[in-house]
Parts: C-alpha cells; structure tokens; sequence
C-alpha cells in the first residue's frame, strides 16, 4: 500500500479522483498537460516506492491508449487510476 502523506501530495493513504488529477497536475513539470515516463517516475520515487522506472515504463503502457508516451486525455487518466488501483495498491475513489 502506498502512503500519501509525503510533503508533495499531502494525502494520506485514499484519494478521490479530483486529488489523482490534482496530483497529476503537480508531477506535470514542464506544464505541458501530459505526463511523462519520467515525471511519474519522479513523483513514484518522492511517494517512496521502489523500481519507480519499471512501474512507470509498465503503467505507460497500460494507460498510454494513443501510444504518444505520455498520460494525457480523460480516457488515458482513467486507465492510470485502473491500474494504480490494481498495481501500486493506491486507494482512489
């Protein structure tokens, strides 16, 4: 189970959607609106988990539905909460 209360997300543990979205946002460090495989696998390791490159190469090609390499659109956010859900153990409702 992932934790959330870390300086950056200041959750704890659940999160609704709109705070999975709001996260999102703040890993976007370029403010292009898309998530890379590098900005998730910088906020996987602030979050503490481990084998941050694979867990974001996998959840890239799970969630990546127009195979641009990045997270964008509602559809492909949807299929990252999936799979973070499934995967990384996070609490999203």
């Amino acid at each position: 189970m992932v934790h959330f209360h870390t300086p950056v997300t200041g959750y704890d543990n659940q999160l609704t959607v709109q705070q999975f979205k709001d996260w999102l946002k703040s890993i976007d460090r370029d403010g292009d609106g898309m998530i890379s495989r590098k900005e998730l696998r910088d906020a996987l390791r602030v979050l503490g988990m481990n084998c941050t490159r694979w867990k974001a190469w996998r959840a890239l090609v799970h969630a990546d539905l127009n195979h641009n390499k990045h997270i964008d659109g509602d559809d492909e956010i949807e299929e990252l909460i999936k799979y973070a859900r499934k995967r990384w153990g996070m609490v999203v409702i």
